[in-house]
Parts: structure tokens; sequence; C-alpha cells
């Protein structure tokens, strides 16, 4: 389902419930509205009723008690009745009913009643014949005395249908007001999502390398803010792209030009071996070998050159360094490096605790597999014990194997920076850059290896990790 439905439906569920509760609230405030100004006109009418009794008495045309008997209290109560639209009644001390305006049959509720001969009004609602009934009783008190009451039925089948006149107004009221909301909340959703439309087709044109198309987004809320963000990585990929385009055509420059020059010592070295093939003096033959032997050297100074370029690129200067679990680093580097490990017949113990460091993991993983490869090529070991403990504010590796060991010439050797690369051991495994190459990665993460060996005793590698994060000075870190 389309965001768009989903914000309509939500819309109606909310005006529809909202809706309800305004009819369940103005129903019931009419009704009880009415009922409170019909007791108080009864209660008027009473007021009346009494004064007019008591000048009936007053002027000695009848007697209290005679009020309130048999005899005239059906004409005093049709009197008080007459232009009215409720029933009157009048009844006596023992809550006798002795004068009833109407034919209606006394209710079997008398509770007002009995409530009024205690001395108070009572107002209640009851069912009559077939309709509802609101009855108001009061006490008639004449020199202190409750000599009887009045008693008013006010049939309220006028108000059900003044009630239900006004619940089909509301109700038609509500579903225009309904159809208006929706409406509105269709157009005002329209206008909501007109953006995102914008920012979904936008970024189909991403995915296919198209970052020219700008959101524009008036409004001053988080839809804005979204555009904006938008426009702006769309902005900062396109000046990543060109960047990398431009590393590249770099790159590739510097590839063209390497490729040329490896091009020329080779076509000579293949020329003067084709040579060889076709002499038959031993000098001539020598004077190849001589310009094959020159042509070889200068080709291996090129590649040399070419690995030290490489060693110095940008890329391998740069670490991502985050809070991690160097156990499971470690763990998940001897795992890669096992068949390694069996080929070459190297048992293995591993003994780690768990231990977070701040570090690159994939820079650290590529100082693990340096420096175990360079036990499994040059140590001639058979055994490596691999050990992960943690001091106060560091972890250390220990890579220890029972190879053959270095001198104490050789060990020096091993970190010398390029340019005296001539005292670096060069093997036909190795160019000897494995470990400086460690040895940057290590100083970039804020951490340190070093070596101890000994002649026919073997190797030990020690790397130590931070466990605070470190920032290394005057290098970029990502």
């Amino acid at each position: 389902m389309k965001l768009r439905n989903k914000l309509f439906i939500q819309h109606t569920i909310t005006i529809i419930m909202l809706l309800a509760a305004m009819y369940v609230v103005v129903n019931y405030t009419l009704s009880k509205s009415m009922i409170e100004r019909d007791t108080q006109t009864l209660s008027q009418y009473y007021d009346l009723h009494r004064i007019e009794a008591l000048k009936i008495v007053n002027d000695k045309k009848i007697s209290i008690e005679q009020l309130f008997s048999g005899t005239y209290a059906p004409l005093i109560a049709s009197h008080l009745a007459a232009n009215s639209n409720f029933q009157v009644q009048l009844f006596d001390p023992e809550g006798t009913i002795i004068g009833d305006s109407g034919n209606r049959e006394d209710l079997v509720k008398r509770s007002d009643i009995d409530a009024a001969l205690g001395g108070q009004t009572a107002t209640v609602i009851t069912e009559g014949e077939n309709s509802q009934m609101l009855i108001y009783a009061s006490p008639f008190l004449y020199e202190g005395k409750i000599v009887g009451g009045f008693r008013y039925l006010l049939d309220l089948n006028k108000h059900e249908e003044t009630l239900s006149a006004m619940r089909t107004w509301f109700i038609g009221v509500a579903l225009g007001c309904l159809l208006v909301a929706l409406l509105a909340s269709y157009s005002f959703s329209f206008f909501i999502m007109q953006p995102l439309h914008a920012l979904q087709q936008a970024l189909k044109l991403v995915t296919v390398g198209d970052f020219s198309r700008k959101i524009t987004v008036r409004s001053q809320d988080e839809v804005r803010e979204l555009a904006d963000d938008f426009n702006q990585m769309s902005e900062a990929l396109q000046e990543h792209i060109e960047l990398l385009h431009y590393e590249q055509s770099k790159q590739k420059k510097f590839y063209d030009n390497v490729t040329h020059e490896l091009k020329t010592p080779l076509t000579s070295i293949i020329g003067f071996s084709d040579l060889i093939d076709k002499m038959e003096r031993i000098d001539d033959i020598r004077i190849c070998n001589v310009y094959i032997r020159k042509e070889s050297t200068r080709l291996l100074q090129m590649v040399e050159e070419l690995l030290q370029s490489s060693l110095k690129g940008d890329e391998a200067w740069r670490v991502q360094v985050e809070r991690t679990d160097l156990a499971a680093i470690l763990t998940d580097s001897l795992r890669i490096l096992e068949p390694t490990l069996l080929k070459s017949a190297i048992t293995t113990t591993v003994q780690v605790q768990a231990c977070e460091v701040y570090i690159d993991p994939k820079r650290t993983q590529q100082v693990l597999f340096n420096v175990i490869e360079n036990a499994i090529k040059h140590s001639e070991c058979t055994q490596l014990n691999v050990r992960l403990e943690q001091q106060e504010y560091q972890c250390l590796v220990r890579i220890t194997d029972n190879g053959k060991g270095m001198t104490e010439e050789e060990v020096r050797t091993l970190f010398l920076p390029a340019d005296e690369k001539a005292e670096r051991p060069i093997s036909a495994h190795s160019h000897g850059l494995g470990l400086l190459l460690c040895q940057q990665l290590m100083e970039l993460q804020g951490g340190d290896i070093t070596v101890h060996s000994r002649e026919g005793s073997g190797t030990e590698v020690i790397l130590s990790f931070q466990m605070e994060p470190v920032l290394s000075q005057g290098l970029l870190q990502n």
C-alpha cells in the first residue's frame, strides 16, 4: 500500500472517530439540557400553582383539607393542567393520588411521592405507556406541615422527536464535513507526497549515475530538510565520483607509463634471447648474455620502484579506527590461514581472551596475515603459538615459532626504510616489504610491533594495540 493511501486511510479513521465522539457528546448534552429545562419549567409551574391554590384557600372558598380531598382535588388538578402539555396530579399525606388531570393510570414507581412527602423535591424519568415520562413531585406545605403535594407528568415523546431531528441534522452535517475533510486530506496528502515522488525519481537517476536532479521544496518542514540533505548528498557523490575519475585517470596514466617502461627491457631481453639461438661464436653469446643481464637488472630495479610506489600510495596510509574485539579478529585470521598451516605441517596453539581495542579491523588482519605468513615461509618452524593477553591500557598479541630464528643484524634490517632497501633481505618468496608495511599500519592505529629472535631459538613477534583511541600525528585517519 502506498504512503499516500495510508495517510488517507489514517485521516479517514481519525475524522470518523472524532465525529462519533462529537455525536455522543452532543446527543448527551442536548438530552440533558432539555430535561433540565423541562424540570425548571415544571418547578416554575409548581410555584404558580401553589400560589393559586393558596389563594383559593385564603379566599375561604375551600379549606386546605378540602383542597387535598377526593371531592375537589380532581377539579383542582384539571384546572391547573388547563392549557398545558403536562398532566397534573394531587396526592394526600398518605401518598394516595386523589386528583388527576388525565386518564393515565397511576405509575408503578412512586419513589418521587415518597421523597416529596419527606420534604424534598423529586425528579425521575420512568417508562410510561409506550413512552418515557418525566415526573416532577413537590411537597405542599401549609402552616409548617406537609398536607399533600403536586405531581407533574410530562410526556417525553416530543423530546425524542426533537432529538431524532437533531440527530438526523447532525449526521447530515457530519457526513458533509467528512466528505469535505477527506477531499482536503486527499489534496493535502498530494502536496505532501509530491516532493517525495520527486525524490523517488531523483533516486532512480542516482542509481544510474545521474546526479543532476535537484529537489526544490518551499515548505519549512522535515520534507524540506530531507530534500536539502538529498541535494547535498548528490553534490557530495558527484564530487567524489569526479575525484575518483580523476584518480583513475592518474592511475591509468601511471600504469601506462610503467607498462611502456617495462616493455622496453622485456623487448630487449626477448630480442637478445632470439639472437643467441642464431649465434655460433662464444664471444657473441657472451655479449648477448651481458645485455640480457643488464636489461634484467634494470627491469628488477623498475619492479622494486613500483613496489615502493605502491607502498607509499594514499590507500596504504589510511585507516578507519573503531572499537573492536581483537580476539574475534585474531580467531578469524587464524581460521583463514588454517589450510596453509596444515599444508606446511605446522601445528598451532592458540590462547585468547576477549579484549576490545581501537583498531582498523581490515588493516589489523592484514598485519596478522603478513606476520604469520612470514613465519610459515621463512622460519622453517613446525609449531606456532599465538597468545592474546590484556595489560593495563593495551592488548598484546604474541606470535611465537620454534623455527631457525634470526641474528641481531637480520632483525635490525626487518624494519629499514625504503631508501635502504639494499640492506633488506630479499628472497624468492618475499621482497622484504611485508614487515615494514606492518610497522606503518600498526603506527597509524597507535600500536607497535616488535620482534625478538635468536638464531636457532625461534622468533617472537609482539603486536601491541591500544585500548583507547589514538590519532597518529601527521597522518590522515578516516
